[in-house]
């Protein structure tokens, strides 16, 4: 179902969520579910004893986030575990904005498994948040959630989110667990009409939330009003931003309770 509003979590002016986030923050290692290398991330986990349910970050081509703390705490003050995952770092890699990178998913397959182990985490209550080239990892996870084809068979994530990603790859894409797409209208990287298409053909399984005069990267305020990138513009919306977050804490709320 496609919604319209006039409105990533633009809560990086929350001194006091982002100081906590850092605080909680610790450094996490686990093998690829392609195998190697040994992929990095970031955890940050909720108050509390658990298990709990847990949000697989998944980075845009260029890199983990300026934001990622801001990103870590409002996830961690909601009640999920959030770990960032790191795909450049092992790899030596800047950026992947020219090319496919389907490491992508295999590294968030990792995640999953690397939670699973966790007695403060949930297996069952998993989700995969993606951001541009991310999201469209997260889109290609919500077509084949199961880690079967990674040898993980007995795990699944439950529910896929994607900020601005690239719909058209994943067109003819059977959409298999419930999926929150944000994207801005004035897109230029990602089309927005893109994933409209996606949404109009799997109206059960994919909503779509399209923000007027949001652009490509709206949710992170490093953007600011607009910055060319490798050719690409991102700007920041902070309307967008708060909108999109609150439509994630809504989408995480009900896809992953008990």
């Amino acid at each position: 179902m496609a919604k319209l509003f006039p409105l990533r979590l633009a809560l990086a002016g929350l001194f006091c969520q982002t100081l906590c986030a850092a605080a909680m923050e610790s450094p996490a290692q686990f093998d690829s579910a392609g195998g190697r290398p040994k992929i990095e991330g970031y955890l940050s986990l909720p108050p509390g004893r658990g298990p709990f349910p847990a949000v697989v970050l998944i980075h845009s081509c260029l890199g983990l986030p300026a934001n990622r703390p801001a990103i870590a705490a409002a996830l961690t003050s909601w009640g999920y575990v959030a770990l960032f995952v790191d795909d450049f770092g092992p790899r030596g890699l800047k950026e992947t904005c020219s090319v496919d990178f389907p490491d992508a998913v295999r590294d968030a397959f990792g995640a999953l498994a690397y939670l699973a182990r966790r007695s403060d985490v949930d297996p069952s209550r998993v989700a995969a948040v993606g951001y541009s080239q991310g999201g469209d990892a997260a889109l290609k996870i919500a077509s084949a959630p199961s880690g079967e084809a990674f040898g993980l068979p007995h795990l699944s994530f439950k529910a896929a989110a994607a900020f601005y990603p690239p719909c058209d790859n994943e067109a003819d894409a059977a959409i298999m667990i419930p999926t929150l797409v944000l994207i801005g209208a004035s897109d230029s990287v990602t089309p927005a009409a893109d994933c409209k298409r996606l949404a109009q053909r799997q109206p059960e399984a994919v909503e779509l939330i399209v923000y007027p005069n949001a652009g490509h990267g709206f949710d992170d305020p490093e953007f600011g009003a607009g910055k060319r990138v490798l050719g690409m513009t991102l700007a920041y919306n902070a309307d967008a931003g708060r909108g999109a977050g609150e439509e994630l804490r809504r989408f995480l709320a009900e896809t992953l309770r008990r």
